[in-house]
């Protein structure tokens, strides 16, 4: 165990935990499955479902981000002494310090029991809201750990990822209606920006400390402009996949705006300057992506209702 960092003395365990949590990425993430409702919907759940659907996310992706710390643990340890800790600029994932259970500023049994407490959690809640939920949860937390056992052994663990994003947006969808073909095409949605908009771009960020400590990605593998190319198609792709969406004409094109003023531009921004500084900064404004996407739905439905 590593001594409790400087970081540790001067910030309160709230905010420890909440570093553990990616707590400004894991908030963001509640959009997906709330996105999927409205969607489902196409108007507001019962407020017994909406608190209860919003409880479950919130404790979903926490628990599930801060397990991803939990089981790269000593990678991360090995990550960080390579210099992944040294960040230029705006992060999005960090509040604070990046990585605070490898730095020893929580211990492994309090982040376990973490981990542990807000899973189980979300899955009773789940349950609660529908079985369909549950099983989509538990799929998500077991390709979480997929993509943590890959971390060393192929770069096509950035699937597993998409994957797994996917099905917590369709959690959303499944705790208000039955699955269609609409919910289809949200998924793919949801799988592409997560590869696209968040995946490559992080990669890519870290691909220094990453090659370091022999993590494969695509980045590692093929290299900074192989992975900028491939992120301008999924961005392309995720963008595209806006107009399949089963929603009114005016939230479709202010979802297709938000996407290309948050992956569009930048990706072919990336593309020509494919440097870590410059993936980081796509990442960041990437991230909002789902989040103003269901801002503008929201908008619209209240307006509509007025």
């Amino acid at each position: 165990m590593m001594a409790p960092s400087e970081y540790a003395v001067k910030h309160s365990y709230f905010a420890i935990i909440f570093d553990l949590s990616r707590g400004k990425q894991a908030l963001l993430s509640i959009a997906q499955p709330a996105l999927g409702a409205l969607l489902a919907l196409g108007t507001f759940p019962e407020p017994d479902v909406l608190i209860m659907g919003l409880l479950a996310a919130a404790a979903g992706y926490f628990a599930v981000f801060s397990l991803n710390d939990v089981l790269d643990y000593k990678v991360d340890r090995e990550a960080l002494k390579a210099g992944k800790a040294e960040s230029q600029g705006h992060d999005i994932d960090v509040t604070f310090l990046r990585h605070p259970l490898a730095r020893g500023d929580i211990s492994l049994m309090a982040a376990c029991a973490w981990v542990t407490v807000l899973a189980s959690t979300s899955a009773i809640l789940a349950y609660l809201l529908n079985p369909i939920c549950l099983l989509l949860f538990l799929g998500c937390v077991a390709l979480e750990v997929l993509y943590c056992a890959m971390r060393s052994l192929s770069w096509l663990k950035t699937l597993v990822s998409g994957i797994m994003v996917g099905l917590g947006g369709l959690a959303g969808w499944a705790a208000v209606a039955p699955l269609t073909a609409g919910a289809g095409y949200f998924f793919g949605f949801l799988a592409l920006w997560e590869i696209a908009g968040r995946n490559l771009p992080n990669d890519l960020a870290d691909i220094d400390a990453d090659r370091k400590v022999g993590i494969k990605t695509v980045a590692t593998v093929f290299g900074k402009r192989a992975s900028a190319y491939a992120t301008v198609v999924g961005a392309l792709a995720t963008i595209a996949l806006v107009a399949t969406l089963p929603i009114p004409v005016t939230p479709r094109l202010a979802g297709i705006g938000i996407g290309v003023w948050s992956m569009g531009i930048p990706a072919l921004v990336l593309a020509g300057t494919p440097s870590s500084i410059q993936a980081a900064a796509y990442f960041n404004r990437a991230s909002l992506f789902p989040a103003l996407a269901l801002a503008a739905l929201l908008l619209s439905m209240i307006a509509g209702a007025l």
